[in-house]
């Protein structure tokens, strides 16, 4: 059966370096992160019209490559969940969950039972399509899928506590940017109260037992700023921007020659 890659590297004491997904075509830019070496690729479905379709092909490229493909929902599209696991995402993100009720609803859909009630498609892309009982695969299913939730809000950073405590739940990625935004500090990501909060949020998710990550940091040096603080997994960037920060640069080292 297929590995999770993601977690395998979260469980070595490493942290998952991610890439998000957003561009077309994205089975290309599947192959870039792989080549990269990035752990996994945050295919995002909030901000994008992505396909169904597409997301399936690119999930097969990404586990081809180790990387393990996490798809995030808009909050809305919950219904979409066991569908684009059965279709091999190997993990769902989950934005905007201010409590703890959000998260359990959210387990609920992406955990078999006993942990959820997801429902059973039988042997899937997201485990290599394994010739084993169902008992085992339900079993496996659970344990090699990635539920993550986002906080977004100061309402979320309120009830870390009682969100982080959810059975089933795999990660919490704080969202920095929107985090920002919500407590008042647009276009300063880096602002006091948003680093506050993002310690809060992460010590509760380190004491709790489950993964804490971190998104839309503006600089790598974020991370190594949070004393005290793990961070499992680390969204190191989004496709279109990597692109067009190597864009400019590239534009502007040969202006500089030709004039």
């Amino acid at each position: 059966m297929i590995e999770n890659h993601m977690i395998g590297k979260m469980q070595a004491g490493a942290t998952a370096l991610g890439i998000g997904l957003t561009m077309p075509p994205e089975a290309q830019v599947a192959m870039f992160a792989g080549r990269a070496g990035f752990d996994w690729a945050f295919i995002d479905l909030e901000h994008t019209l992505i396909s169904p379709e597409s997301v399936a092909t690119n999930c097969a490229m990404l586990r081809a490559l180790g990387v393990t493909p996490i798809a995030r929902i808009p909050k809305a599209a919950s219904g979409e969940i066991a569908r684009l696991l059965d279709s091999g995402a190997q993990g769902i993100i989950l934005p905007h969950v201010d409590t703890a009720d959000e998260a359990r609803e959210f387990v609920d859909q992406c955990k078999y039972s006993p942990i959820g009630h997801r429902s059973w498609g039988g042997a899937s892309p997201q485990l290599g399509y394994p010739m084993k009982p169902s008992a085992e695969l339900l079993a496996t299913g659970n344990d090699r899928t990635l539920a993550i939730i986002m906080i977004e809000s100061a309402q979320g950073v309120e009830n870390i506590e009682a969100i982080a405590g959810t059975p089933g739940l795999d990660g919490i990625l704080v969202g920095n940017v929107d985090l920002s935004v919500d407590l008042g500090e647009v276009g300063h990501p880096g602002g006091p109260k948003t680093s506050a909060a993002i310690k809060t949020v992460g010590q509760s998710v380190n004491a709790s037992g489950k993964y804490f990550g971190l998104a839309g940091a503006p600089s790598a040096a974020a991370i190594s700023a949070l004393d005290g603080v793990t961070v499992n997994f680390a969204l190191a960037g989004m496709d279109y921007r990597l692109f067009a920060a190597a864009l400019d640069k590239r534009a502007a080292e040969w202006r500089e020659v030709t004039g």
